[in-house]
């Protein structure tokens, strides 16, 4: 699976879980040949839909690159708000090729694929407003971590915005990269030269 398309189910993992009706789709799946028998066996096992869901989105990636044009594909008639869904984050990530471009002409390779420093990061925080949690979903926190992060330090927008980052960076370790976090910041639309400062300066 493309990583674009591991970004799209990422960013839209609670909101499928909750609407989706995965017994549908694990059976399209499981015909498609995207699913094996043991696998259809350990999701319908699952009491509880929605985590029959995530089971489901954890395992997809894995599953090739047919996985997520087929998964796509299995929405398209009982789910047509979700295939949408999908389409219009397939065209934000089409966005996010130009705007991309140009920053990592700006952005050593060397230093897109390291980790940022919390010095980096703390510098980002101080930029961002109501986007990060926009962010830091998309780079794989979950509801619950940004709960976290928010009553952590009720009274310090910064503080909240840098435990998030410090908590993904800790959690993905050295898959937790500049070119990651660059990505995500695209999308979330913060300014490119604010980004390129920070990580060309204080690397």
């Amino acid at each position: 699976m493309e990583e674009k398309h591991r970004r799209i189910l990422r960013r839209l993992r609670l909101e499928l879980a909750r609407q989706l009706r995965v017994d549908l789709v694990v059976e399209y799946l499981y015909q498609e040949g995207i699913l094996n028998q043991s696998f259809l066996e350990e999701i319908q096992a699952e009491p509880v839909s929605v985590r029959r869901c995530l089971k489901l989105l954890d395992h997809l990636p894995s599953r090739g690159a047919r996985a997520y044009p087929a998964f796509a594909d299995s929405l398209r008639e009982e789910f047509p708000w979700l295939r949408r869904r999908l389409e219009e984050e397939e065209r934000a990530e089409e966005e996010l090729g130009e705007p991309a471009d140009e920053l990592r002409a700006t952005i050593s390779d060397h230093i897109l694929k390291s980790v940022p420093t919390d010095k980096q990061l703390n510098q980002l925080s101080s930029h961002l407003g109501p986007e990060w949690e926009r962010i830091v979903v998309d780079l794989g926190l979950k509801e619950s971590d940004l709960y976290r992060c928010k009553m952590n330090h009720q009274c310090n927008l910064q503080a909240q915005i840098l435990a998030a980052f410090i908590l993904w960076k800790r959690r993905l370790g050295k898959r937790a990269t500049v070119r990651c976090l660059c990505d995500s910041l695209i999308l979330a639309e913060t300014d490119l030269g604010v980004i390129a400062k920070i990580f060309r300066e204080n690397h």
